[in-house]
């Protein structure tokens, strides 16, 4: 983790990643055939919220555009 590194919320994720909220959920839960397990593990906040490092965000979508 960086010096500057965030933790960005659900909502601003899905923007970076310009996918729609279901395709997210889709990509974390191992039980859905779009399941992807390299993409970045959720951060506990607290009960009910969690959160996500921006640079590892980043780091996943650059691993999609290298991978084409």
């Amino acid at each position: 983790m960086n010096q500057s590194d965030r933790i960005i919320r659900r909502k601003e994720a899905i923007a970076l990643l310009g996918i729609g909220k279901s395709t997210f959920a889709d990509w974390q839960n191992p039980k859905t055939k779009r399941y992807r397990p390299d993409f970045p593990k959720k951060i506990q906040l607290g009960a009910n919220s969690v959160g996500y490092l921006e640079s590892e965000i980043n780091a996943y979508i650059l691993s999609l555009a290298n991978s084409r």
